[in-house]
Protein backbone atom coordinates (compact mmCIF):
# COMPACT_ATOMS: atom_id res chain seq x y z
CA UNK A 1 0.00 0.00 0.00
CA UNK A 2 2.88 2.54 1.15
CA UNK A 3 4.74 1.69 -2.38
CA UNK A 4 1.69 2.36 -4.38
CA UNK A 5 1.26 5.79 -2.69
CA UNK A 6 4.97 6.66 -3.15
CA UNK A 7 4.54 6.07 -6.98
CA UNK A 8 1.61 8.37 -6.65
CA UNK A 9 2.98 10.81 -5.23
CA UNK A 10 6.07 10.54 -7.87
CA UNK A 11 3.94 10.79 -10.92
CA UNK A 12 1.82 13.89 -9.49
CA UNK A 13 4.67 15.37 -8.75
CA UNK A 14 6.46 15.11 -12.51
CA UNK A 15 2.71 15.66 -13.93
CA UNK A 16 2.09 18.78 -11.73
CA UNK A 17 5.71 20.53 -12.15
CA UNK A 18 5.53 19.92 -15.98
CA UNK A 19 2.02 21.37 -16.13
CA UNK A 20 3.14 24.55 -14.02
CA UNK A 21 5.57 25.14 -16.43
CA UNK A 22 3.13 25.26 -18.93
CA UNK A 23 3.69 21.68 -20.87
CA UNK A 24 1.65 20.33 -23.31
CA UNK A 25 0.65 17.19 -20.93
CA UNK A 26 0.39 14.98 -24.09
CA UNK A 27 4.41 15.32 -24.62
CA UNK A 28 4.60 12.61 -22.01
CA UNK A 29 2.31 10.52 -22.67
CA UNK A 30 4.00 8.51 -25.48
CA UNK A 31 3.51 4.95 -25.22
CA UNK A 32 6.05 3.76 -28.31
CA UNK A 33 9.21 5.95 -26.31
CA UNK A 34 7.60 4.09 -23.19
CA UNK A 35 7.74 0.68 -24.84
CA UNK A 36 11.34 1.04 -26.08
CA UNK A 37 12.60 2.09 -22.51
CA UNK A 38 10.66 -0.26 -20.35
CA UNK A 39 11.96 -3.44 -23.08
CA UNK A 40 15.57 -1.96 -23.21
CA UNK A 41 15.39 -1.87 -19.61
CA UNK A 42 14.14 -5.26 -18.85
CA UNK A 43 16.81 -6.80 -21.36
CA UNK A 44 19.63 -5.38 -19.82
CA UNK A 45 18.40 -6.62 -16.77
CA UNK A 46 17.58 -10.06 -18.19
CA UNK A 47 21.60 -10.16 -19.60
CA UNK A 48 23.43 -8.82 -16.92
CA UNK A 49 22.24 -11.32 -14.07
CA UNK A 50 21.77 -14.84 -13.43
CA UNK A 51 18.43 -16.08 -13.42
CA UNK A 52 17.85 -16.62 -9.55
CA UNK A 53 19.05 -12.74 -9.29
CA UNK A 54 16.74 -12.09 -11.86
CA UNK A 55 13.43 -14.19 -9.96
CA UNK A 56 14.72 -12.82 -6.54
CA UNK A 57 14.49 -8.72 -7.93
CA UNK A 58 11.09 -9.65 -8.98
CA UNK A 59 9.44 -11.76 -5.69
CA UNK A 60 11.35 -8.40 -3.62
CA UNK A 61 9.47 -6.55 -6.10
CA UNK A 62 6.14 -8.09 -5.49
CA UNK A 63 6.85 -7.78 -1.93
CA UNK A 64 7.24 -4.29 -2.09
CA UNK A 65 3.26 -4.04 -2.68
CA UNK A 66 2.25 -7.06 -0.52
CA UNK A 67 1.41 -6.52 3.10
CA UNK A 68 4.04 -5.97 5.33
CA UNK A 69 5.03 -8.31 7.96
CA UNK A 70 5.61 -5.20 10.86
CA UNK A 71 2.25 -3.97 12.63
CA UNK A 72 1.56 -0.91 14.25
CA UNK A 73 2.37 -2.88 17.50
CA UNK A 74 5.48 -3.51 16.83
CA UNK A 75 6.81 -0.24 15.75
CA UNK A 76 5.14 0.99 19.09
CA UNK A 77 7.20 -1.69 21.22
CA UNK A 78 10.25 -0.67 18.86
CA UNK A 79 9.61 3.08 19.90
CA UNK A 80 9.54 2.89 23.37
CA UNK A 81 12.29 0.62 23.92
CA UNK A 82 14.43 3.20 21.80
CA UNK A 83 13.21 6.38 23.96
CA UNK A 84 13.97 4.31 27.25
CA UNK A 85 17.11 3.11 26.68
CA UNK A 86 19.85 4.71 28.71
CA UNK A 87 21.77 7.53 26.80
CA UNK A 88 25.91 7.05 27.03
Amino acid sequence: MFSIVGILVVVGAIVGGYLMEKGNLQVLLQPSEALIIIGAAAGTLLIANPLPVVTGIFKRVLGAFGSSRYSKKHYLITLKRLRNRKRV
